[in-house]
This record gives C-alpha cells, sequence and structure tokens, in this order.
C-alpha cells in the first residue's frame, strides 16, 4: 500500500515522543540545519512506511536505521522497526526494537500490545503472560487470554485460580468452563474435578450450568449411576425444572425405562424456556429412537415443538421422514427437494418426491419430474405409476396407457406396488372402453389379492 506523504506526516506528529518532538521544535527556530534535519526524518520514515506497505522490508529497515541516526530516541521509530522485522519473521530483531520503543515510552499500550503479539506467534507462552500482565486491565478478552496461556504454558494452577477470578467477576461462561474440564483431564485429577463441581453445584444448587457441567462429567468420567441419582435429586429439589428432563432421558433409555425416556423428551422438546439447539439434539435422539423402535412412532408424531428449529444437523432426508410421520406432506416435500439437490443419484429420494408432488395434487410437476427420472431410472415401475397417475387426472388415457405399457415389463414382484399398478391399467381401459383387457387386470387383481 502507497502511503500519502500527508498522512505520514500526521501519522509523525501523533506518535513522535514529547521529548523529541519539542526537541526538533527548538532547533528548528534556532537555524535552518534543524529544519534540514527534520525534512531527513520525515522523508526517511515516510519512505519507510511506503516500503513496508509492498513488503520491501529491507528497504524500510534501512530508511528507519536512517532515522535512528538522526533521532537516536525516537521510540515511534523502534517501535516501527520491530514491526517490520515482525512481518518479516526476524523475530529476535523484533523483540530488541519493540523493548527499545518501551523503555523510551513505558506508557504507550500500543508498543506492549505488539510484543505481546509477537511472543504469541511464537507459541512462547511464559514470556506472552510477562508481556500480558502489564496491559491486562486494557481488554476485558486479554483477561480471558490469561487462562488460556497459563494452561499453555503449564502453568495449570495458576489456570485454575485465573478461571475461578474471572467466573467470580463476569459469572459463567462456556468456554472457560471447557478449559477448566481440559485442564483437570492434561493433569489427570479427576478427583478434584469432581470435587470442585459437587462444592459449585452445592453453593447454588438451583443453577442450571452447573448441574449440567456437574452431570456431564460424572457421565464423562463412566459414573453413571451417580450422575442419574444427581440428575433425579435435582428433578425432586425443582420439580419445575425443563433442563433435568435434558439430562434424564438418556439414563431412561439406557435403563430401557422407554415410557419416562418418552415424557423427558417430551418435555424438553415442547419447553419453551430451553435453546433451540438443546430441543434439536433431544428431539433428534428422539428419532433415532423411534428408528430402532417403530412400535412409539405414535408418541413422535404428537410431539408439537415450541418454535421453530434449526434442521442443519440432521440430513435433510431424514426430516422429510419426520414431517411424513407426522402427515405434514408440504412440509416433507420441501426436505425432500433440499434431498434431491444433495443426492440427486438417490432412488429412494426420487420417488418419495415424485410420490409427494402426486399426494400435493401438483400433477404437471409429478409427470414432468417422473418422466425426466424414467430417463436415468427406466426399470423402476414406481415411477411409471407416478406417471399414469397424472395423466389420469388429466384425462390423457392413450398417453398413460402407452407408458405404462412399457413399465409392464419391468414388474418382477408380486406386491403393493404390481396391484397398484394393475388397477390403473383396469381403469385406463374402462375409460378407453377396451373391456377385454379391463377385465383381464381385474382378474390379475383378484389373483394377487387372494394370495
Amino acid at each position: 500500500m502507497i502511503y500519502p506523504k500527508a498522512l505520514i506526516l500526521f501519522f509523525c506528529g501523533v506518535f513522535f515522543n514529547t521529548t523529541v518532538y519539542a526537541q526538533i521544535e527548538h532547533d528548528s527556530l534556532m537555524d535552518l540545519g534543524g529544519l534540514n534535519k527534520e525534512v531527513k526524518f520525515q522523508d526517511n520514515f515516510y519512505e519507510a512506511l511506503k516500503q513496508k506497505g509492498i513488503e520491501n522490508f529491507e528497504k524500510a529497515i534501512t530508511a528507519l536505521e536512517h532515522c535512528i541516526e538522526i533521532y537516536p530516541n525516537s521510540a515511534v521509530v523502534y517501535y516501527e522497526l520491530g514491526n517490520v522485522y515482525f512481518k518479516a519473521e526476524n523475530y529476535k530483531e523484533s523483540e530488541k526494537n519493540l523493548k527499545k520503543a518501551i523503555n523510551l515510552d513505558n506508557e504507550n499500550f500500543w508498543f506492549k500490545d505488539k510484543l505481546y503479539q509477537l511472543y504469541l506467534v511464537q507459541d512462547n507462552f511464559d514470556k506472552a503472560i510477562e508481556a500480558l500482565l502489564p496491559i491486562l486491565g486494557n481488554k476485558r478478552d486479554y483477561e480471558e487470554d490469561l487462562s488460556y496461556l497459563y494452561s499453555q504454558a503449564g502453568r495449570y494452577s495458576e489456570a485454575l485460580a485465573h478461571i475461578q477470578t474471572m467466573d467470580e467477576r463476569f459469572g459463567y461462561n462456556s468456554e472457560r468452563e471447557r478449559l477448566r474440564i481440559k485442564i483437570y483431564k492434561q493433569t489427570l485429577d479427576r478427583k478434584a474435578h469432581i470435587k470442585f463441581l459437587k462444592h459449585r453445584f452445592k453453593v447454588e444448587p438451583k443453577n442450571s450450568d452447573y448441574f449440567i457441567n456437574l452431570i456431564y462429567t460424572l457421565s464423562e468420567y463412566g459414573l453413571e449411576s451417580e450422575a442419574f441419582m444427581t440428575a433425579k435429586t435435582f428433578l425432586k429439589s425443582n420439580p419445575k425444572s425443563h433442563i433435568a428432563h435434558a439430562a434424564l432421558y438418556k439414563f431412561y433409555l439406557k435403563e430401557m425405562d422407554y415410557d419416562n425416556a418418552i415424557n423427558s423428551m417430551k418435555i424438553v422438546t415442547e419447553s419453551n424456556v430451553l435453546i433451540p439447539s438443546m430441543k434439536l439434539k433431544v428431539l433428534r435422539d428422539f428419532m433415532d429412537f423411534v428408528d430402532k423402535n417403530p412400535s412409539y412412532s405414535d408418541a413422535l408424531i404428537s410431539i408439537e415443538p415450541s418454535t421453530p428449529l434449526v434442521y442443519s444437523e440432521r440430513n435433510s432426508k431424514e426430516w422429510g421422514n419426520y414431517y411424513l410421520q407426522k402427515n405434514q406432506p408440504n412440509k416433507a416435500m420441501e426436505f425432500f427437494e433440499k434431498a434431491f439437490d444433495e443426492y440427486s443419484g438417490d432412488i429412494n429420494i426420487i420417488k418419495e418426491l415424485a410420490n409427494l408432488y402426486l399426494k400435493t395434487k401438483q400433477y404437471q410437476k409429478a409427470l414432468e419430474f417422473s418422466l425426466r427420472q424414467l430417463e436415468l431410472f427406466p426399470t423402476q415401475i414406481e415411477l411409471y405409476l407416478i406417471c399414469g397417475k397424472s395423466y389420469f387426472y388429466f384425462q390423457n388415457w392413450n398417453d398413460a396407457l402407452t407408458l405404462m405399457g412399457q413399465g409392464i415389463d419391468y414388474i418382477f414382484e408380486e406386491n403393493q406396488s404390481t396391484i397398484d399398478y394393475y388397477e390403473l391399467m383396469y381403469k385406463l381401459y374402462v375409460e378407453t372402453n377396451n373391456l377385454e383387457e379391463a377385465e383381464r387386470f381385474n382378474e390379475m387383481i383378484k389373483f394377487l389379492k387372494s394370495k
């Protein structure tokens, strides 16, 4: 990037330390030599920033060194020199010059921040902590960073102490909680971890965040029975709690206590106080449960989530099947169309989508879609049947008979689809007054139904 000279002059005016600037002003008033010195300095400083902008770091460094020759106590020049070395990945020289800038102007936040960033880039966590502490109060994010740095440096007790301090000052935070769990796991101090969570939950027994973290951690450590009892105790003392059921349903499922599991899942998914992502997770688990236990499908169908849910965590075909079970064909069609866009070669998706077009009385769409798919899947009698039904709706008997006559060669099984196929053939022959063929198909239908 090319910097306009006027902008650079403004930059100089802002960043020069007061001592050097006063000296420049004094020299300029005393003689022309001082003015010439100032012009040379500004020309070199401008050139340095210009060369840095186009990543010509060697020329930028040379120009800044000329600036130092003119004003050897200019903190901003050392800062810029450290910055250029930083960009050139010469971290040793960058550190040396940034420290000089800080020594000359110890109140400048940006000088110290750049030194902190330098140590972060190098994963030098101990030095990063040392550089961060003087500027800790400038940004809330820095205070959050400190816990992470202590952890990365292996200073776990300091990390845990700082996390606790942050919790007390700013309240519960899920990221800090994840870091706390990570530290306990790294130190293999399971006992201390559980002790801490139990104490915190005991102090605030109605805090749902503390409850969930205790349950989760006990389960993670394989203490399922204790986690289950904790969840029951929490529900007993908080009988109207929905969050308790978000933990309980999993335990009930493992115990094969399906009635209680379904009750808990329904409470969660129909809750108007729990966050949508939590309700979605439980609904997904409910769907998985019904897939394995179809006799409970009525319970799933009866669920009415209290708020719209985000669907991205489960694939479109599964959501389409879910809405089919709930007898919501238009909603099911929406998801099967998405599924078709994702997996256009899946014949089951194709047949389901074609059927949904027919079911929602979109006969022209059903016909056009099924005809296109028959070009790719010419042996699928279900597609012939959908085309035939669409033609029948438009009273286009002859085209229907022609197409279905081609499809009859691909009937290889005696199932409900075959009966449906023959029934439509019978109707078409009745409509075209070909009673002999109609009777032949009628006999075939009777034979198949008698089996």
